[in-house]
């Protein structure tokens, strides 16, 4: 959120919209609820199959969906935190500028990427609508969550494209974020 603040140094931190926050309280919250709704549905699984010989029907094809959308909630917040994994090999030995352009090109490039991908699975999920796809057990509807992927890419589409019309100044090191922690 801060990161966000010193890119528009021009505008005030209490007037706008802040994306950083927006994000960490609708898509976070999402996320965190999911996670909890997946060690939830673990935990009644085991504890039913192992003490009571009758795990929780359904539960596989739960979690398997579940863990799509918890992966789909994350993908913008970890684009906007920068937390996607980096290897800057080369950054000692580059320019400031180089390594600015380089940062420039990866966020455009993956901004054309999560692009991409967010086409296809709206494609996908309008053709998952269209045939009426299920899971087998519990007969759960694909597309919408189809759907969620498609926006989560876009959305981070978005915020890698403007990381990449604008990149950071300085790279950041693991001696950065250590700075923070407690």
């Amino acid at each position: 959120m801060e990161r966000l603040r010193h890119r528009f140094p021009d505008q005030p931190p209490d007037e706008g919209l802040d994306i950083g926050l927006l994000l960490d309280r609708s898509l976070g919250v999402g996320a965190a609820l999911i996670l909890f709704s997946l060690v939830l549905i673990t935990c009644v699984d085991v504890v039913g199959r192992y003490l009571f010989n009758a795990p929780l029907s359904g539960a596989f094809e739960l979690t398997e969906i579940l863990l799509a959308a918890l992966v789909f909630l994350a993908l913008p917040l970890t684009t906007e935190r920068r937390e996607h994994v980096e290897v800057d090999l080369l950054n000692l030995a580059l320019g400031r500028k180089t390594q600015r352009l380089l940062s420039a090109f990866a966020g455009l490039f993956s901004a054309a990427l999560l692009a991409t991908f967010s086409w296809r699975l709206f494609t996908h999920a309008a053709k998952a609508a269209h045939d009426g796809a299920v899971t087998n057990a519990l007969e759960i509807p694909l597309a919408p969550f189809g759907y969620l992927a498609g926006v989560s890419c876009m959305v981070s589409a978005f915020i890698a494209f403007l990381r990449g019309l604008q990149p950071p100044i300085e790279h950041d090191t693991d001696q950065d974020h250590l700075e923070g922690a407690p």
